[in-house]
């Protein structure tokens, strides 16, 4: 189990902030000398650290729950209850300040800081538990069933993976947190807590594009069609199976849906259901990592 009572910087590849550099520094020569960047595309450095999850990000917890669950009748409350108490497994994503220790112990603990979850949740071993039975429940409606056999199988294990984080921020940030993720939950493991898990199920984000007709087919083929809110869920699909996806379009708004102009390309939000074996995570990970390279 990894120690995150101190904060623990998220350290993001080199070669990816350089290029990003190169690509703000050629975009600011085009500008001009006289043009000012507005106030919302300037670039702005942020250091992150991981955290064990604690009582006092419930609020935060919850508020990012919301953004992958939206209206769905499942009590989030209940979910963030169960990050915080199995706190040896996760992180909650928070930003670096530089003040002092006691600023520092404050301001952690605002609820307001999370900027992002990584965790899971066992379906198995709490199925009985009113929240995670909601969860089943509606993964077994989006999925037309097709996870009903899995879950009546007793000798299966199945964890609900949570990535979860604020839009903007880079996908790279993932990288350490999944791979902690998975060290916590083989510590887990070997120390006969239940989290020997067989399968893992990954609710994505992401945007369809609406467009008819043969440039759409074009695009397609070139898989520019689909925005996912979160880079790294990608590969993820790729690797596993697909057992839905689904519209949200009822239930978001402009903040998680989005806004385009009447003559831009429409998108259609949705969310897609995957899942991966417990053996098929070590790929996984190292597919991100090339992915994101």
């Amino acid at each position: 189990m990894a120690n995150f009572t101190s904060k623990r910087p998220i350290e993001e590849d080199s070669s990816s902030d350089s290029s990003v550099e190169d690509e703000h520094d050629s975009q600011d020569e085009e500008m001009g000398e006289d043009e000012e960047l507005g106030e919302n595309d300037k670039e702005v450095q942020v250091e992150f650290a991981g955290q064990s999850p604690i009582a006092e990000d419930y609020h935060g917890i919850k508020s990012l729950l919301y953004q992958l669950f939206l209206k769905a009748h499942i009590n989030l409350g209940g979910l963030a209850d169960l990050i915080i108490q199995q706190n040896y497994i996760g992180s909650i994503l928070q930003q670096c300040t530089e003040s002092s220790d006691t600023d520092s112990e404050e301001e952690g603990n605002s609820e307001d800081e999370v900027f992002g979850i990584t965790s899971v949740i066992n379906l198995t071993h709490h199925k009985d538990v009113e929240c995670v039975k909601e969860v089943r429940e509606y993964l077994l409606k989006k999925t037309k069933q097709k996870l009903a056999e899995l879950f009546n199988n007793s000798s299966n294990m199945i964890g609900l993976l949570l990535n979860e984080r604020f839009i903007n921020i880079p996908p790279q940030v993932s990288v350490p947190l999944l791979e902690n993720l998975c060290k916590e939950i083989a510590a887990a493991k070997e120390a006969g807590k239940p989290f020997d898990f067989t399968h893992f199920i990954l609710i994505s984000k992401l945007h369809e594009s609406t467009r008819k007709g043969p440039e759409s087919k074009k695009k397609k083929t070139k898989g520019a069609d689909i925005l996912w809110v979160n880079a790294e869920e990608e590969p993820i699909s790729e690797v596993g199976q697909v057992l839905g996806e689904y519209s949200v379009r009822s239930e978001s708004d402009s903040a998680v849906s989005g806004t385009w102009d009447e003559d831009d390309e429409q998108f259609e939000p949705k969310r897609r259901i995957v899942l991966i074996t417990a053996a098929q995570l070590p790929d996984v990970l190292i597919k991100i990592k090339e992915f994101l390279q």
